[in-house]
């Protein structure tokens, strides 16, 4: 698998992999490389070969001291008054309908308890599926325009990975609705043919 990585994938796995939770790692990574066929299990193991880590799952940059070994130098008498107990919540955690910036896309808090991809999803998607219900397991939501703050419904489009990165790598995106269908109606039929000629020619 890593003989088909290229520098770009790499540098944004540097990037992004730190401080979060590993599902929505791989959620930012299908959205940004929706034509990359990967897995999750695939994308820890290279992340691992490369050095890069979550800080989540016990594993450390070369010389970073895991937390019960740093630990040990902080027990003094007396600090123990200011150690978490078991179920106690954070002072800062966010409340529901919070939201963050991930990489240019807003994130909102939608569960107390899970992991922390359950509890956080982007919201371009929840808004989509508040219209349409759930998004297909071969598509994305995208933004017409490419404003990653721009949630109008009509500002939002489901369209499958390979149609995506079709539109991506031949810039065919319009703030146009009428266009923007009509070209991924296009795309659906070229790749369509494809499919159909490959059949025949077996």
């Amino acid at each position: 698998m890593s003989r088909r990585l290229n520098p770009k994938i790499i540098d944004w796995l540097k990037v992004n992999v730190p401080g979060k939770h590993w599902q929505e790692i791989f959620e930012m990574f299908q959205q940004e490389f929706p034509d990359f066929e990967w897995n999750l299990t695939a994308m820890k193991s290279t992340c691992y070969r490369y050095g890069i880590y979550t800080g989540y799952d016990g594993k450390f940059k070369k010389g970073n001291v895991p937390w019960d070994k740093g630990m040990k130098g902080l027990r003094t008498p007396g600090s123990e008054k200011g150690w978490f107990k078991k179920g106690q919540k954070s002072l800062n955690e966010k409340p529901l309908g919070s939201e963050y910036k991930c990489d240019g896309y807003t994130m909102v808090k939608v569960k107390e308890t899970g992991t922390r991809y359950e509890r956080w999803r982007l919201k371009h998607v929840l808004v989509w599926e508040e219209h349409n219900g759930p998004v297909p397991k071969d598509c994305i939501v995208t933004f017409l325009d490419g404003n990653r703050d721009n949630f109008d419904i009509n500002n939002l489009a489901c369209v499958r990975k390979g149609v995506n990165s079709v539109l991506n790598a031949k810039k065919l995106r319009s703030q146009n609705k009428e266009i923007f269908e009509a070209r991924v109606a296009q795309i659906e039929l070229d790749q369509k043919i494809k499919r159909m000629i490959k059949d025949a020619e077996r």
